[in-house]
This record gives structure tokens, C-alpha cells and sequence, in this order.
């Protein structure tokens, strides 16, 4: 038996007040966008799609080399475990570059649609 509260905004629509909740806050600050309270109503450095895409092609360095070192380490005898490891971080880190470039893509997306929406209302 479930025993979960449904919350709801003056308007009648429902939202969930867990602070972990990301989507709620995704039409009014947009995908990857921080409410101020996240960040001690400070701008987070990844509001950006610039940032984030540079913050990505780092972590493609990172799993580049991970997956390189996974390859040589599988190439000595005693190394094949610390190998296989890195060649899964290496995966592993390649899947949160992927998923970094998708948010910036939805971020400068969303950005744009924002500055046209004000453009047009501001005429």
C-alpha cells in the first residue's frame, strides 16, 4: 500500500516537491538548467552549451585514455583485470560523454526558443 501525497500548485496542475524531481523545473529553466536553490542562488558554470560541450570533449580525453590504457594493460600478462577495468570506465565515461553533448544540443535549443519567444512578445 502506497501511501504518497499528491501535491499541487495553485492552478490545480501537480507537481512534486522532492528536491530531486529534475523535470519539474525543466519548462522554466530548460534541460540541464539549475533552479537557484541547487546552486546557493549562485549561476552554475554549466548553463552553458559551450561549457558543457567542452566539459565533454575533457571527459573524451579522459575515456580515450582510459580506453588506451585498458588495451596496453590487456597486452601484459599480469594486468588483464586492472585492463578490463579500465576499458569498462572507459565505456562508462563514454556513455556521460554522449549524454553531455545531448544535453547541450536540448540546452542551446531550448536557449534559442527562449530568446525568440522574447523577441516575439517584446514586439
Amino acid at each position: 500500500m502506497e501511501n504518497k501525497k499528491i501535491f499541487a500548485r495553485p492552478g490545480g496542475s501537480p507537481y512534486d516537491p522532492n528536491p530531486v524531481n529534475v523535470r519539474q523545473f525543466e519548462e522554466q529553466y530548460g534541460p540541464g538548467g539549475v533552479p537557484g536553490g541547487y546552486s546557493m542562488a549562485a549561476v552554475t558554470p554549466l548553463q552553458d552549451p559551450t561549457t558543457i560541450r567542452g566539459a565533454a570533449c575533457f571527459l573524451t580525453l579522459l575515456s580515450g585514455g582510459m580506453l588506451a590504457l585498458g588495451v596496453y594493460c590487456l597486452t601484459l600478462p599480469d594486468e588483464v583485470g586492472t585492463g578490463i577495468w579500465s576499458i569498462i570506465l572507459g565505456l562508462a565515461s563514454s556513455v556521460m560523454v554522449w549524454w553531455a553533448f545531448v544535453i547541450a544540443s536540448r540546452r542551446r535549443r531550448w536557449l534559442q526558443a527562449q530568446k525568440a519567444r522574447q523577441a516575439w512578445s517584446a514586439e
